[in-house]
């Protein structure tokens, strides 16, 4: 009978360790069926990332072509203001030229004849402004006069007439 109970132990302990190991690979499959779950979930976020990512990709080279565009007009812009401010700048150039030949040209009457200032200076710089006025004045007095001969200058033989000459 000892050999009954120890057989009848011994079946009982061989069916726990059944039952526990097919529990315990049921429970293996059962984690192997979360863990796929898990992965198809996990697959499918990585598409939608994955199609997000290309469309991001996409926008990327878009807007960097745009940009490339926007660089090369900027460009023509600059080079475009580049020549604008040549031409500017010749502009500038040629009237200060003129403006020195017109000044030259309305002050030369003014100008000594000898080549000798009045003001020691002898730099050849633009004339003294009072020196002008009073040139300009004196000559003026000169022509008022002549227009309008005084009572003492009227047998001078100078005359107005053509027909009898001077």
């Amino acid at each position: 009978m000892a050999w009954d109970v120890a057989a009848y132990g011994i079946t009982v302990a061989v069916l726990t360790i059944a039952v526990a190991g097919v529990v315990g690979l049921i429970m293996l499959i059962r984690s192997f069926r979360r863990l796929e779950q898990v992965v198809r979930a996990l697959g499918k976020e990585t598409e939608v990332s994955l199609r997000q990512c290309r469309q991001l990709a996409d926008e990327a080279k878009l807007a960097i072509a745009e940009s490339r565009k926007s660089l090369q007009g900027f460009s023509s812009l600059a080079e475009g203001a580049r020549a604008v401010g040549d031409a500017v700048q010749a502009a500038a150039q040629t009237a200060v030229h003129v403006t020195s030949l017109y000044r030259e040209c309305l002050t030369a009457p003014f100008q000594p004849l000898s080549g000798d200032s009045d003001d020691g200076d002898g730099d050849g710089s633009i004339p003294d402004l009072t020196q002008i006025g009073r040139k300009l004045w004196a000559s003026w007095k000169r022509r008022s006069d002549n227009d309008h001969p005084s009572d003492c200058c009227e047998g001078s033989g100078l005359n107005a007439y053509p027909s009898q000459g001077e």
